[in-house]
């Protein structure tokens, strides 16, 4: 009885050691500056954790205006003024600090973002740690939705 636990206890030890070592060597292996891009997987397992985080705080109450053109109008004025100059303001140009930031800011400019737009007002509010992407608390939440809805090119929410 004794000896069978000491195996198991020394193949869990062995088990524990080599995937400590696998990913010291891996981490060792890449580059942690902020000049480098991330890789394929380590974008898909933040985007996925992101993605679940965001859900599991999913506001009760979607949607806090009906957009008309000016609540666009001033979605792209309130972006140009604040989010612009990481996420890009001239189509088709990268921002002058998006590329300084690790991750990535998206660029908007560049590509529309594809989320729900109550998950782009929620982003837009609180930021994301560990990103560069901070929270504006001081943007009402309409003001928020206004941007979200700029951002994906809408002109109402998606769900």
């Amino acid at each position: 009885m004794i000896d069978r636990r000491y195996k198991r206890l020394t193949a869990f030890l062995v088990i524990v050691v080599f995937a400590a070592v696998l990913g010291a060597t891996a981490f060792a292996a890449v580059d942690v500056s902020a000049e480098a891009e991330p890789g394929w997987l380590e974008k898909r397992f933040a985007s996925v954790l992101l993605g679940m985080k965001l859900r599991a705080n999913r506001p009760t109450r979607l949607s806090p205006l009906t957009p008309t053109e000016q609540d666009l109008e001033r979605g792209s004025d309130i972006y140009r003024e604040q989010c612009g100059f990481c996420h890009g303001v001239t189509r088709g140009k990268i921002a002058p600090f998006g590329k300084s930031l690790s991750p990535r800011p998206p660029q908007f400019v560049i590509e529309p973002a594809h989320g729900p737009t109550w998950m782009d007002a929620y982003v837009i509010q609180h930021g994301v740690r560990w990103s560069g992407m901070p929270a504006f608390r001081g943007l009402s939440e309409a003001d928020a939705w206004r941007v979200a809805l700029y951002v994906e090119g809408r002109s109402q929410p998606k769900e």
